[in-house]
């Protein structure tokens, strides 16, 4: 990066800063989780750190989830301390914007190493990478599969840049400074392994020497290291010791409990990305990658994609997250494609059409992750305003029967329905818009939150199917 932000280049500094702006509106509006993970095995554990009567997933009673990345926010929260802020959605903020940071900053990295290999040193490209709403909203998630994979393009960087390096001392530097980052990956999220392994058969397929040997020796002992670092958190997380790694891969390798959340064939990441990203922007990422493999089959960002796409495939069990360290490179690879290849007669409507495609996705940065945590937040700025608190039919405090305590915590305890003291203040949670109907219109209940405009009321399906929450005020 080495003063990268404040070159010359004005047109660079003005690209870097809307993708920093993007990742501020993620940070801040995205509130919850994008999956279940992202929470129960990075925030349920800290919410034991932090004292917060809670009860972890299985995953914990067999212990396979480690627990670097939860001390790491716990330390952070710690510091936060200091100035007396205790709100769970400030700190849910703060821990979000870190890891935006983080993710952006290894993009950052991605785009200095890109430009210089691939020539994609133009305004499209940059507008490509920096203003890829995917970038925000992958990054504002406390995922582990979030920060393994901004550690992971740090360190093949760096990999690759002591690999190309004539200078020994700066060779050793980029080799410890690889060892720590690929080590890190690989403990914030084991199934990384399997790039850390092609970058390494990388070096033995293409750039084998003597030379570069001993710093690839130390880049791998640095790399144990990490992991032995890793194993004494989850020692201090578990309260005994555990080998976090050899349980995981014992209980999703050889016991196979993975295949029982589901199995796909072979093709369905294929069907994930068209229908996640949508023709003709789903077709021409797909083409792009091909592309980008058959031109550099040698080179290391191949190395770190396309075996492990293979990989992925050939498992049973397949979710969109999986293949987010491959899909992390969509941008970069359309960005080679458009800039290398002259057969695109329509390039123009290729381009308009991602720009295009990519301002409409990007209002998913402003809608809450999880409905569920936005009436936390209400809840928790409007503690004055209501006695008691009600739920009719569905529990918001319950998400597929698990309860976020990290907010719910520091709400008033919820009852049912039924139990309502018609004397007391009393706000009630409603997700049938029927019922909804009927209380606002014959008790003293007036609506004071919704989690969409009450305009999409107006469409008689997704009334139907529960679509919204409300809250209620009644007296």
């Amino acid at each position: 990066m080495y003063n990268f932000y404040f070159s010359n280049n004005i047109k660079l500094r003005w690209f870097i800063s809307i993708g920093f702006i993007l990742h501020l509106i993620a940070a801040y509006f995205s509130l919850g989780y994008y999956s279940a993970d992202e929470h129960y095995q990075i925030i349920g554990p800290l919410e034991k750190l932090l004292n917060i009567e809670t009860k972890l997933t299985w995953e914990f009673d067999y212990r396979i989830r480690p627990w670097l990345q939860t001390y790491f926010y716990f330390f952070i929260i710690k510091i936060i301390d200091f100035i007396n802020i205790d709100n769970p959605f400030i700190l849910a903020f703060i821990l979000r914007l870190v890891s935006s940071l983080i993710g952006f900053i290894s993009i950052i990295f991605l785009y200095d190493h890109f430009k210089v290999k691939f020539n994609i040193n133009n305004n499209i490209s940059k507008i490509l990478i920096f203003g890829f709403w995917f970038y925000a909203f992958l990054h504002a998630r406390t995922s582990s599969e979030n920060l393994s994979i901004s550690m992971l393009i740090i360190g093949v960087i760096f990999f690759d840049k002591f690999i190309s390096s004539y200078n020994n001392k700066k060779k050793l530097y980029l080799s410890i400074l690889s060892g720590i980052f690929l080590g890190l990956s690989m403990v914030l999220k084991f199934q990384i392994v399997t790039s850390v392994f092609f970058i390494y058969l990388w070096f033995l397929v293409n750039k084998f020497s003597i030379l570069n040997f001993k710093y690839v020796f130390s880049s791998g002992l640095i790399i144990i290291s990490i992991l032995f670092i890793g194993l004494i958190f989850d020692y201090f997380g578990y309260g005994n010791f555990n080998n976090t790694y050899y349980q995981y891969y014992h209980a999703n390798f050889v016991a196979k409990w993975f295949e029982s959340f589901g199995q796909d064939p072979w093709w369905y990441y294929f069907k994930l990305i068209i229908l996640t990203f949508f023709p003709p922007i789903s077709l021409i990422i797909l083409i792009s990658f091909g592309y980008f493999w058959f031109k550099n089959l040698n080179n290391i960002f191949t190395f770190i994609t396309l075996p492990v796409f293979i990989f992925l495939s050939i498992l049973s069990h397949k979710e969109l997250r999986f293949i987010f360290p491959i899909l992390i490179f969509s941008p970069f690879f359309v960005s080679y494609l458009l800039t290398n290849t002259g057969i695109f007669f329509a390039k123009s409507f290729i381009i308009s059409s991602i720009i295009v495609m990519n301002l409409i996705f990007t209002v998913l940065l402003f809608v809450p992750a999880t409905e569920e945590v936005k009436i936390y937040k209400f809840l928790y700025d409007n503690k004055n305003s209501y006695e008691k608190l009600y739920y009719y039919e569905d529990n918001p405090y319950l998400i597929d029967d698990l309860e976020p305590r990290f907010y719910t915590s520091s709400l008033p305890e919820i009852k049912k329905y039924k139990d309502l003291e018609d004397n007391k203040n009393s706000f009630i949670i409603i997700r049938d818009y029927g019922f909804y109907s009927k209380i606002v219109n014959k008790k003293n209940c007036n609506l004071v939150f919704s989690i969409y405009p009450d305009f999409i009321n107006l469409n008689k399906n997704w009334r139907e199917r529960k679509f919204n929450w409300y809250v209620v005020d009644c007296n």
